[in-house]
């Protein structure tokens, strides 16, 4: 290991430790909410009890203590919040962190001349890595100000109007650091893993004919470090295969292997059988010892990708269970498919397959109509190569024998030699939606029909997240400006 990788796990290191305790306070404890919502109680309660306080304080517990009740209030959100402060100041370093391992591995990217920087969607996902630190930075120094404030209030006395101006900064402040704090909580992120980053990638682009559909999807939603692995990992495995074998239907091949597995279609024994019909021994191994690239590793890849794009997964499974039952194709010639979310939420991932079926090239048009999605109506037309009849046979393929005429070969090569359209639809409404689908040929014949029903609705976990960091905004905004009316004329009425 040299010098610029041991540095990198030591900083991993740095990491791990922190995470473990952040996980602890804001994900199994919840400290990060708890702590404020329960020190707003006591400094409201002190605020209610700032004047006098009620009679069985006073006859039993005060005398011993010496403390009215709002005193002891206050002095408990103190506590609560210099907990909330510390929670804030963990998760911040931890945030932090995790940045110095980004910028390392960027760093020793450089210097090996990895065109990392330049990849599609870094440029986003560093800005949301140093805008979430910023925002975490904001949330602990706010937090830090109510802190000090609170203690002041110590000193004042509770029945004066200065306290309750100050019980009000401090509760609004509090209410302005949890909003800031909610509001990074959408896009997760950690570099202790290698899938770490999956989830906070959102992909900027995307293809919209994919010539390799498993490895350009998945390689799609890979976050750019990801990618970068993902990219020496074929470089190799390339190198690996047995002579005669097509690189791109090996790859394909691999991730239908992988996929198969996922779904528990594949056991150990069998997938290693097909492995070994496109790698040598030596690269079985590579694959199945792989580092980077583990079992784990390639599940959550695939649950990744799934998560954004479940029509993709719908269709090729459909296709395969046609191939088991040995299914005529609906058009002459022709391998049709399509396929959309059943609920969209922020957009509609529609794929389309064709493949053709004839010895001769053939042109077709897709016309997509809706009028509760933008594009309204769109129209592409696609020379589909010619095909071979073969990759559909009108008799049940086993899922796996020896040779290349079971399904995980088949499938494999029909995504490879055919054509797999991916369609963004935006909706314009909450509801009910439908989406026609029409297959013409260059005359205007029509070939093939179908509308599909969609229910587009609003992701319930986020819009509760916007939802309530718009409302602590909002509620910590609104209490300051109070505190600067109310001194405001409190200093009018005096003079």
């Amino acid at each position: 290991m040299d010098e610029k990788e041991s540095l990198v796990e030591e900083l991993m290191a740095k990491e791990r430790k922190a995470q473990y305790l952040d996980q602890l306070v804001s994900n199994t404890l919840r400290l990060v909410l708890l702590l404020p919502a329960s020190s707003l109680i006591f400094l409201f309660g002190a605020w209610a009890y700032k004047d006098q306080s009620p009679l069985w304080w006073l006859d039993n517990i005060e005398p011993s203590i010496g403390l009215s009740l709002s005193v002891l209030l206050l002095l408990i959100s103190f506590a609560i919040l210099l907990g909330y402060s510390g929670s804030l100041s963990l998760h911040r370093i931890r945030v932090i962190r995790t940045c110095a391992v980004f910028d390392a591995i960027v760093k020793q990217a450089d210097e090996s001349h990895k065109p990392l920087r330049s990849m599609h969607g870094y440029a986003s996902l560093k800005s949301l890595i140093s805008r979430t630190q910023s925002t975490h930075t904001k949330a602990m120094w706010i937090s830090f100000v109510a802190l000090v404030i609170n203690f002041s209030i110590l000193f004042i006395d509770p029945t004066s109007e200065l306290t309750e101006k100050a019980i009000l900064v401090t509760s609004s402040l509090v209410i302005l650091s949890l909003g800031q704090h909610m509001s990074t909580r959408e896009h997760k992120f950690r570099m202790t893993s290698k899938d770490g980053l999956l989830y906070a990638y959102d992909p900027p682009y995307h293809p919209s004919t994919l010539e390799l559909a498993f490895t350009e999807l998945l390689r799609t939603h890979m976050d750019p470090i990801l990618r970068s692995n993902f990219d020496d990992f074929i470089s190799e495995f390339d190198k690996l295969l047995k002579p005669g074998v097509q690189p791109k239907f090996a790859r394909e091949k691999l991730l239908m292997i992988i996929y198969r597995r996922r779904r528990g279609g594949l056991n150990t024994a069998t997938s290693q059988v097909e492995l070994s019909e496109i790698l040598t021994d030596e690269g079985v191994q590579f694959v199945i010892k792989h580092s980077d690239f583990s079992e784990e590793i390639w599940r959550r890849i695939i649950d990744r990708s799934e998560k954004s794009c479940r029509a993709f997964y719908r269709l090729i499974d459909r296709l395969e269970q046609d191939l088991a039952a040995g299914r005529k194709s609906e058009i002459d010639g022709l391998v049709f498919d399509a396929d959309i979310e059943n609920v969209v939420k922020n957009r509609a991932n529609m794929f389309c397959f064709f493949h053709n079926l004839s010895a001769e090239d053939r042109q077709i048009v897709v016309r997509v109509n809706s009028p509760d999605f933008r594009p309204n109506d769109l129209s592409l037309r696609y020379l589909i190569p010619a095909g071979n009849s073969e990759l559909w046979p009108i008799e049940p393929v086993p899922l796996s024998n020896d040779g290349d005429s079971d399904r995980i070969s088949l499938m494999s090569k029909l995504l490879n030699e055919g054509t797999v359209t991916w369609q963004t639809l935006l909706p314009e409404k909450t509801g009910d939606a439908s989406v026609s689908i029409r297959i013409e040929d260059v005359s205007g014949d029509l070939l093939y029909g179908r509308q599909i029903n969609v229910n587009v609705r609003p992701e319930f976990f986020s819009w509760i997240r916007h939802t309530g960091t718009l409302i602590c905004y909002f509620a910590g905004g609104f209490g300051l400006i109070t505190t600067v009316i109310m001194q405001a004329l409190s200093v009018l009425y005096t003079t």
